[in-house]
């Protein structure tokens, strides 16, 4: 029964270095972006991308689907409406903590103009709508916003302008700039699996020298 116990012990202790997603007493998990294209997709295909996830802010982690996370992003409030879909595990980082700031919040105006018209007749004045900006997508050299104005989603040319940044994660910052915070990861994770084998394999070594 023990050697059982402790077996099962071993086995919790490996599946818990996978990185399974933290839940918070709201029992919500959230992944912060780490990288500037961490592309929110339609789909499980890097076709189907819709917008950037704009840097340092979160998306909330529905459930883990091996290399993509199927997550929200924004939540059903003033002019947003929250959106799901999958990011690559790649440009995020699981949060204990979001910061206060989980989602961007920024509104951009966009204004509607009539088509031309005889000059004679009264036309209608400049129409200004507020759109809800949710991240940028690049079109080769081409920048767009992506939106949610008037009840329709859609791009509109622009990147939305500067934010204000969230923290990161403590060195989050600088091994994403230098590629190799997914590589570390990877490798302690390795260890830790590696170290557990060795422990299971130990006690079941002594366990059968006793018996004989």
């Amino acid at each position: 029964m023990k050697k059982l116990l402790f077996i099962i012990i071993c086995a919790a202790f490996i599946s818990g270095a996978g990185g399974a997603p933290a839940a918070r007493a709201d029992g919500q998990s959230y992944a912060q972006a780490v990288s500037r294209t961490a592309y929110f997709f339609e789909d499980k295909d890097e076709s189907t991308s819709l917008f950037a996830v704009p840097y340092t802010y979160c998306v909330s982690v529905v459930r883990d689907d091996g290399q993509w996370y199927y997550a929200r992003y924004a939540e059903d409030e003033g002019i947003y409406r929250a959106v799901y879909g999958y990011v690559l595990k790649s440009d995020f980082v699981l949060v204990d903590d979001p910061p206060p700031a989980t989602y961007l919040f920024k509104s951009i105006t966009v204004v509607y103009t009539a088509g031309e018209s005889d000059p004679s007749l009264p036309a209608l004045d400049e129409i200004e709508m507020q759109a809800a900006f949710y991240g940028t997508y690049y079109s080769g050299a081409t920048a767009y916003s992506y939106v949610l104005c008037g009840g329709n989603f859609g791009y509109i040319e622009g990147t939305g302008g500067d934010y204000p940044l969230n923290e990161l994660p403590s060195d989050r910052e600088e091994e994403n700039e230098e590629g190799g915070g997914g590589g570390a990861a990877a490798a302690a994770v390795l260890i830790v699996v590696l170290a557990a084998v060795v422990m299971i394999l130990i006690y079941l070594s002594s366990s059968k020298k006793r018996r004989e």
